[in-house]
């Protein structure tokens, strides 16, 4: 890169404040007696922070940006460039098949390596993209060691747990230590599957690494921990949640995947019944009340809760939501983080988005007493409140908010209807394939709210359609079996 790109980059980070004139000319001055980028050597002098420099020269040359440090490069794309050009030229390949290669360099003003390599991979088309530096050398050292060191480095094993818990639709990541060894497991529509196991040694270098990308106390092992973090991987941006637990030999981690490239589905692609759309639709036609989704962990209330929410955006509605942490970004509504937005609690968040005159309030969950009744009282001021609960079906959904302290008289008058969902695998071709939703849920008409005031008896509730009545309809459909019924519901009656 010749000077005038030099300038180009000082000129640049100084119309941004990343650097003062003063600065510009320190670096200049470094770089005669050293044989670093101008960006690079303003990095090595404390001048810059290493992701401020890849933001300035992605937009100074208006090419996008790699993150090295969380992708999986097998071993014949990682050394296609062979490791002497991957170090005179700080390039790295990191996609390639028989029509592409996706190179990251570190200096996308060097015409002479971009043409170089371009000479190199002729019959391709070449794709350049920046990555730090340091992630590049990273790689290098890999490639420098050993070829093995491509399959074995600890923290590329990490990055192929993760790519491959993601290219297989896995929600959860379940990494456990045992006596000897670390199993790594994939909870793959509803059941966990062996990927593979790890050494302790190299499981004390991932372990660390996990606790950096969320956040978390590195030192601490005793106690539970939690946090989340965002990546980008080949192409697909996910949210990792990060949680750890300890036990007799070593903490446990599992880390919860959500894939965020496809967006938030809409509700007819969730594979509702066209009786369940209906309802669904229905109860959020209503312009206030509370209307909740229940069910365990993984059962899909979150997704039918965003895409709830997609049905009814529109210019003409303010929609607000609170979550820990936000999942699915949806363009047009507000979303709060309570950690990034320092709130303390869920039910801080309702009293201080009330101010913000909403129409409609998504609350990610509802875990306590206070968060329950701020809900409520904002369901009857005349907004409509969605809400997530942890329970098993809609009565013992109103059982759990009796159990949070408030009265059959605090919700009754506002609750819409209260929505219970599982996901059963699809059976196609004697195989189990992607899941679709059993339902079970209940809708408060006047009578019903009337009944409960009268009676204060929560065994009058009958819901609309029940689980049993679900199960039924589906494995009639040939959409599953009873075997699969038996494994979600246990041998018990549903």
């Amino acid at each position: 890169m010749g000077g005038a790109a030099f300038r180009t980059i000082g000129d640049t980070l100084l119309s941004k404040g990343l650097l003062t004139a003063e600065q510009i000319a320190i670096v200049a001055k470094f770089q005669e007696h050293s044989q670093k980028l101008f960006g690079q050597a303003a990095v090595s002098l404390g001048f810059l922070e290493e992701d401020s420099l890849l933001r300035a020269l992605s937009e100074t040359y208006a090419i996008e940006t790699v993150a090295l440090e969380f992708l999986y490069i097998d071993a014949n794309t990682l050394a296609s460039l062979g490791y002497d050009a991957s170090s005179a030229y700080l390039a790295i390949p990191f996609f390639l098949n028989d029509e592409v290669v996706k190179v990251a360099i570190s200096d996308p003003g060097d015409l002479r390596a971009i043409d170089a390599i371009r000479t190199f991979f002729k019959d391709l088309e070449v794709e350049f993209y920046i990555a730090k530096e340091s992630e590049i050398l990273h790689f290098l050292e890999i490639m420098k060691c050993s070829a093995d060191s491509i399959t074995t480095d600890p923290l590329l094993l990490l990055n192929k747990v993760i790519f491959d818990a993601v290219e297989a639709k896995a929600s959860d990541i379940h990494f456990e230590p045992l006596e000897n060894l670390v199993r790594t497991r994939l909870r793959i529509d509803g059941l966990l599957h062996v990927l593979r196991t790890l050494d302790p040694e190299s499981w004390a270098r991932i372990k660390s690494k996990l606790k950096l990308m969320a956040n978390l106390n590195i030192t601490e092992n005793r106690r539970p921990q939690s946090g989340h973090t965002r990546i980008y991987l080949a192409g697909k941006t996910v949210d990792l949640r990060i949680s750890t637990h300890p036990g007799i030999f070593g903490e446990n981690f599992v880390v919860r995947i959500f894939d965020l490239s496809d967006g938030v589905a809409s509700l007819s692609q969730l594979g509702f019944s066209t009786e369940d759309f209906l309802w669904l639709k229905r109860a959020i036609s209503f312009p206030s009340g509370i209307f909740l989704i229940v069910g365990p962990t993984g059962s899909g209330k979150t997704t039918t809760l965003y895409s709830l929410l997609k049905e009814i955006n529109s210019f003409s509605v303010n929609i607000m939501t609170l979550e820990d942490p936000v999942e699915y970004q949806i363009e047009g509504v507000k979303q709060l983080d309570l950690r990034e937005e320092g709130i303390l609690s869920f039910s801080d968040g309702v009293r201080s988005i009330l101010r913000q005159d909403p129409d409609v309030m998504l609350i990610g969950e509802i875990r306590d007493e206070a968060t329950a009744a701020s809900a409520v009282r904002a369901s009857l001021t005349g907004r409509l409140v969605m809400a997530t609960l942890h329970a098993s079906t809609p009565v013992e959904g109103l059982r759990r908010l009796l159990d949070l302290e408030l009265k059959l008289s605090d919700f009754v008058p506002s609750m819409i209807g209260i929505f219970s969902q599982r996901l059963a695998r699809h059976l196609e071709n004697g195989e189990y394939r992607h899941r679709f939703p059993l339902t079970e849920y209940l809708y408060f008409s006047e009578e019903l709210k009337d009944n409960l005031l009268e009676h204060e008896d929560i065994s009058v509730c009958k819901a609309d359609k029940t689980f049993r009545t679900s199960a039924e309809e589906a494995v009639a459909r040939n959409l599953t079996n009873w075997a699969e019924i038996k494994r979600i519901f246990g041998d018990g009656d549903i």
